[in-house]
């Protein structure tokens, strides 16, 4: 794609990503109707579904040709589609149903044609910050109205951070536990944020080191791996698009 292209695509993926992340500002904190997925902590709530309707409108008011998938709602495909995005409307679900700070609205895009991932937003609301990138752009962070280029964990840091989450299955925490017992040996400590994208997003700031996971979906990391691997991290996704996998950068 083109720069120009490249550019609406990102404004797209910013107005998006916004206005669903204000959605989730407005109800944090209040009441909220939740309901269970695949157990008791894998939650939804309407905050989640009213963002991703909010952000669906928002693609599709600038970009009524393309394919949207996201983690509640049915995948709705364009019938000439180049493009597809991929939406976390509410990242860090039980964070939220909480009271806890760390959560976001994540949007990312790709190109069907090529499989390359071309824009990300990410935007936590309660905490302020708007994370972004578009291929070949760089990475960027807006924080307290002040936008600034984001290029990973400073080098040569002696002591490192690895950030991490777990499964909603008893069976895959056991083994993710041993995995993270053996990854340990390299690091000072371990923080465990509650969302996948700002997990990403915050090894792109330099935050944290290094972000490791099993067993997340493609709307967890579409918008934030973008942004890591434009801050200059090396990024590995999971093998399948839209299937459960590792995540390591």
């Amino acid at each position: 794609m083109n720069p120009t292209e490249l550019d609406q695509l990102l404004d797209c993926a910013l107005d998006a990503a916004n206005t669903g992340a204000a959605e989730l500002l407005k109800r944090f904190g209040g009441p909220l109707e939740i309901e269970s997925k695949t157990s008791a902590e894998d939650k939804v709530t309407d905050a989640d579904l009213a963002s991703e309707r909010m952000v669906r409108a928002v693609i599709a008011r600038h970009r009524p040709n393309d394919s949207i998938s996201g983690e509640e709602l049915a995948e709705q495909v364009g019938a000439e589609a180049k493009v597809r995005w991929s939406i976390d409307p509410l990242d860090g679900t039980v964070n939220y149903t909480r009271g806890i700070a760390n959560y976001c609205t994540s949007v990312g895009a790709m190109n069907l044609e090529t499989g390359e991932w071309l824009v990300g937003a990410v935007v936590a609301p309660s905490l302020g910050l708007t994370y972004f990138a578009k291929r070949g752009g760089g990475a960027w962070l807006t924080r307290d109205g002040v936008t600034t280029q984001i290029f990973g964990p400073p080098k040569g840091r002696e002591t490192k951070i690895l950030a991490t989450g777990f499964s909603y299955s008893a069976e895959e925490r056991n083994a993710q536990f041993a995995k993270l017992a053996e990854m340990m040996t390299e690091f000072v400590d371990v923080r465990r944020m509650g969302s996948a994208a700002l997990d990403a997003c915050m090894v792109a700031d330099g935050t944290v080191d290094v972000y490791y996971e099993k067993h997340i979906k493609e709307h967890d990391w579409a918008a934030a791996l973008l942004i890591a691997e434009e801050a200059g991290q090396v990024v590995k996704r999971p093998e399948f698009v839209g299937d459960f996998g590792s995540v390591n950068l």
